[in-house]
């Protein structure tokens, strides 16, 4: 054992520095916590997304509940007309070359 120990030259290897460590392991933190950034994020977009849906799944609810003589497409006008948010001038939408989607059958 004590012959394949002193086989090895000490010259030939290079151990890494104390501050190859340290900014590597500063990478690989920024990276995670880059990648939780990005990930919560997109959670809070797809929360907001799924609260809208059930907003107006609701009011559309209402609308057929609670309004005599309402079809769903005349309910489906009123919570899309509410639903809308006006833009400013010049703004793009917030989704480029989305359909909006409706709950009317035709």
């Amino acid at each position: 054992m004590s012959l394949l120990v002193n086989a090895i030259d000490p010259r030939t290897q290079h151990p890494r520095s104390r501050m190859f460590w340290v900014v590597l392991g500063a990478i690989v933190a920024g990276q995670l916590f880059a990648l939780w950034l990005l990930c919560s994020h997109q959670m809070r977009k797809a929360e907001a997304r799924h609260n809208e849906l059930t907003v107006n799944q609701m009011a559309l609810a209402d609308c057929l509940q609670y309004m005599p003589g309402s079809t769903i497409a005349s309910c489906s006008v009123r919570v899309d007309n509410a639903s809308h948010v006006p833009q400013r001038a010049g703004a793009k939408p917030s989704v480029a070359g989305a359909l909006p989607v409706s709950f009317s059958y035709r």
